[in-house]
């Protein structure tokens, strides 16, 4: 089966191809926008209708990534992800500000600047984790949780930087109004998808039209971004919610079948009008200045998240990686530029470099990406890395201490939990390695024996003694994790079973290439 991502095997080279050929496919887009754009050729220089292919493609793209989007991923991250995304946001404001008073800026220059880097792309960094197929990875899941909240954040953020320097009441009267906006667009939403939309669309699957139901789809979008607008809040983030309605329907899958094959169509349109805004020559022309904030963006957002990810108890691999993909600029700091700069609060220089900063990150996000599967490795490498901040005790190195011919069960999601339970009932020796802290304490409350850690890394795997274990089974179906693990184990005992969960039936012929000694697919 071609679509492995695994890079070892002939499998493996055919996804790695393919998602190179994703990602030469952003940069050749973006690269066209530029050339053709009101800065290159000119071929396309009217700027409103510039404005309006993004938003459209914004639309649409934000529509599809609704689709795919399920609060099932988010189980356990909601203290994260609020408090976490928070944390992010205020760090990446506080920060900024400290950088504009170094470049001789003002305070509000700072804060623009902020509110600007604090939001990743949830366009660019979903359909990159889609395509990755590491979506549901522990670094795919808090990425996702923090691009939730930054996505919330967009209201009161547009509200500070219109407001900013009004009196502290009046400012507090209209981010309690953005608020109150987005509840009334979510409860119109959920009135709908429970009362009205079921009705619609089994009406309209009962019509046979395909031509139908495509419309149909596509009108609830706009219709969705256009009370979201309507409100004062993005288009976009209307079309997101209405991809999240259509996504509880028992039509979820038609409607992705019919409108997922357009994602790349969307993908391109978004990618193609960033590079319409680039200014190649201002660049060229102010690299002093906009170099040091695409440096500072990278470095703010990536060490910023890190800690934050770190704070919580996530391994540093996990941290690391969850920082660097999300380190870019995203689609809705373009919509608080223009606040800015139409209210006259910024000048036309300040744009362009933060504009031009923004476009450069959103570039590079690609590549970022394709450093994952690096960092993995050499994390793994690293004996730190593979635990969290003092999640170790001496009472735990007492209880394993002494195991042999026992299992080591990586993973205590749902699939480690049914199987735990299994293996305690039939009184088989095992110990579980998890790095969720919210598995770890639901292991622990159970009396069983568990290690907070990431199974990728050679220490992790010493202290669960997996040279003397009989076997190691792998619950979770994150394909790149499964890879290292494999050959981190195999090096430690070239005996042991090795058994894997996967989700997808084009997965199993690498496993089995890989090593494997059973594959269990999730499928049946």
């Amino acid at each position: 089966e071609a679509g492995s991502r695994e890079p070892g095997g002939q499998l493996g080279e055919v996804a790695k191809g393919d998602l190179v050929a994703e990602r030469d496919n952003a940069v050749f887009n973006a690269t066209a926008g530029a050339v053709i754009g009101p800065h290159g050729l000119g071929f396309l220089s009217d700027i409103g209708r510039i404005h309006e292919l993004a938003e459209i493609g914004m639309i649409f793209l934000m529509l599809t990534i609704g689709l795919e989007f399920s609060f099932k991923r988010l189980q356990g991250l909601k203290k994260l992800a609020i408090l976490g995304g928070s944390a992010q946001i205020g760090l990446s404001i506080t920060l900024s500000i400290l950088f504009a008073q170094w470049m001789g800026w003002t305070v509000y220059q700072g804060f623009v600047l902020g509110s600007v880097i604090a939001l990743s792309s949830t366009a660019v960094v979903f359909r990159n984790l889609l395509d990755r197929a590491e979506l549901d990875t522990q670094h795919g899941r808090i990425a996702v949780a923090f691009l939730v909240i930054q996505d919330l954040a967009v209201g009161p953020l547009l509200i500070f930087i219109t407001s900013f320097g009004q009196p502290a009441n009046s400012m507090a009267v209209s981010i309690l109004m953005s608020l109150a906006k987005a509840a009334l667009l979510l409860m119109i939403l959920l009135g709908v998808s429970k009362y009205f939309l079921p009705k619609l669309m089994r009406w309209i699957a009962l019509s046979r039209s395909r031509e139908i139901f495509i419309l149909t789809t596509v009108l609830l979008c706009f219709g969705a971004s256009w009370v979201s607008a309507k409100l004062g809040l993005s288009a976009a983030l209307g079309a997101f919610f209405a991809g999240m309605m259509l996504a509880n329907t028992e039509y979820h899958y038609q409607i992705s079948g019919e409108i997922t094959p357009f994602r790349h169509i969307f993908v391109s349109i978004f990618f193609i009008s960033i590079g319409l805004l680039f200014d190649a020559g201002f660049v060229v022309m102010n690299a002093a200045t906009v170099l040091p904030i695409v440096g500072l963006v990278l470095f703010v957002n990536c060490i910023v998240i890190t800690v934050v990810v770190l704070a919580f108890g996530y391994p540093p691999r996990v941290a690391v990686i969850t920082g660097v993909i999300l380190s870019q600029i995203g689609e809705f700091s373009f919509l608080l530029l223009e606040t800015a700069q139409k209210g006259s609060l910024i000048d036309k220089i300040f744009f362009q470099n933060i504009l031009s900063a923004a476009v450069i990150t959103i570039f590079l996000t690609p590549f970022l990406f394709n450093l994952v599967p690096f960092l993995m490795r050499l994390t793994s490498k690293i004996p730190s890395f593979g635990l969290a901040p003092l999640t170790v005790s001496r009472g735990q190195d007492q209880k394993t201490r002494h195991l042999k011919n026992h299992i080591v069960l990586c993973g205590y999601g749902t699939a480690g939990q049914d199987l735990a339970a299994a293996l305690k009932s039939e009184n088989i020796p095992f110990v579980v390695v998890d790095m969720n802290p919210q598995n770890v304490h639901k292991a622990r409350a159970t009396g069983l024996r568990v290690l907070y850690g990431d199974a990728m890394n050679e220490r992790v795997l010493k202290e669960v003694r997996v040279e003397k274990a009989k076997a190691i089974v792998i619950s979770f179906g994150d394909s790149s994790s499964i890879a290292e693990i494999v050959r981190a184990v195999r090096r430690m005992n070239p005996e042991i079973m090795i058994v894997l969960r996967t989700r997808f039936e084009r997965d199993v012929a690498w496993m089995y290439e890989l090593g494997a000694d059973v594959v269990v697919m999730e499928e049946l």
